[in-house]
């Protein structure tokens, strides 16, 4: 008896011992996962000198600011900060040369708390300044007052991009670019503006080519009929072919890729001597002239390229016209491009390989805005 009695301890104690050598485990395996996570969360963190403050700021400065894109994104950076004895800070972000001064007053505490900056544009010349170098190097200023200690700074570099740079993926947040495209469409640039003056012109003059439509009115009140838009979409096409002689420069279109891409905008197009575009940028010239006539206009992504889609009504339900812009390449017209564009549409459809359709009215309600 007292041998098995002996044995059945030894047996409780050893399953004991395993669980709490499995229990052990999992806790350093889980504390471990937990760990990963927060360091995954926080990667992007760098602590900020600033300690004189009587503060602890950490925040996440970019590397690369595309300045096309910084125009409709939500935030430059984001830094959180703490204070162990509650006090006011005033915090303050720029890039000279580039943005305005953003000051922020916060309340500091023990507990760690979160503050995202934009700063405002310098003035409405800072984007253009920066097309003919295609880059330059900046600053990032990081500013920090207290009541208690003497202000603190910060700087770190910062490569500015012009604002023909599309940056379609970032891996470091997980962003598809390819929305804000929609920048790119510029309905008020005055080469807009001149385009369709163009264009009514030319339909005036060659009103047999687009018959029922005289003028160009858009939607009008609603009852423009969808021949009515198509005729006023292929007559800007052929102003575009025929008066200012734009021309197609055939480019592979990387969406989805971190990868980078040269896109100009219709007034780069336009006002070059030789104008000549890729997909993108004439695709972007022709829904800039629809948006202006108060259309609703639509990027059409298929592998490597991009074309036009055009409401041909008013209604939410009206049917999209297509228009391939290619074709503005070997002297076709604005209604061969439409034939094209729309058998274009329903082969990628029947294929499978539409990748995305931009809405460009549904982005303007999502915030994102005209690059100029």
């Amino acid at each position: 008896m007292k041998k098995g009695g002996a044995h059945r301890r030894y047996l409780s104690l050893g399953i004991i011992m395993l669980v709490l050598v499995a229990g052990g485990t999992g806790y350093v395996t889980m504390g471990m996962r937990l760990f990963e996570k927060y360091h995954l969360a926080n990667a992007n963190y760098q602590i900020a000198p600033l300690g004189p403050c009587g503060t602890l700021i950490t925040w996440s400065p970019p590397k690369t600011v595309y300045t096309g894109l910084y125009v409709n994104q939500p935030s430059l950076l984001s830094l959180r900060f703490r204070s162990s004895t509650p006090q006011e800070l005033h915090i303050s972000v720029s890039v000279p040369h580039f943005t305005q001064v953003q000051m922020i007053e916060a309340q500091a505490a023990p507990a760690f708390q979160d503050l995202s900056f934009k700063p405002p544009l310098l003035d409405n010349t800072v984007l253009d300044a920066l097309v003919s170098p295609g880059q330059r190097d900046a600053q990032i200023e990081l500013h920090v007052e207290s009541d208690s200690a003497a202000p603190c700074d910060t700087t770190v570099p910062v490569k500015l991009m012009s604002r023909q740079y599309m940056h379609w993926y970032d891996p470091a947040t997980g962003t598809d670019n390819s929305p804000y495209l929609a920048g790119w469409v510029t309905p008020h640039a005055p080469v807009i503006a001149d385009l369709i003056g163009r264009s009514a012109q030319w339909l005036q003059q060659h009103s047999g080519s687009y018959p029922g439509t005289s003028s160009l009115f858009g939607y009008g009140a609603g009852d423009a009929s969808p021949q009515d838009v198509t005729n006023q979409i292929n007559a800007i096409f052929d102003t575009l072919q025929l008066v200012y002689h734009v021309s197609y420069a055939q480019d592979n279109i990387p969406y989805s890729l971190d990868a980078e891409q040269r896109i100009k905008l219709p007034q780069d197009v336009l006002s070059a001597r030789y104008p000549t575009g890729m997909c993108v940028e004439t695709t972007a010239i022709l829904a800039s002239a629809a948006e202006a006539l108060g259309m609703r206009a639509f990027f059409v992504l298929v592998p490597g390229h991009v074309f036009l889609g055009v409401a041909l009504g008013a209604g939410t339900n009206a049917p999209i016209g297509y228009w391939e812009t290619s074709d503005l390449n070997g002297g076709v017209s604005g209604n061969q491009a439409h034939v094209h564009g729309n058998n274009e549409y329903t082969s990628y459809a029947a294929q499978g390989q539409i990748q995305k359709v931009i809405d460009i009215q549904y982005e303007r309600t999502q915030g994102i805005e005209p690059i100029e």
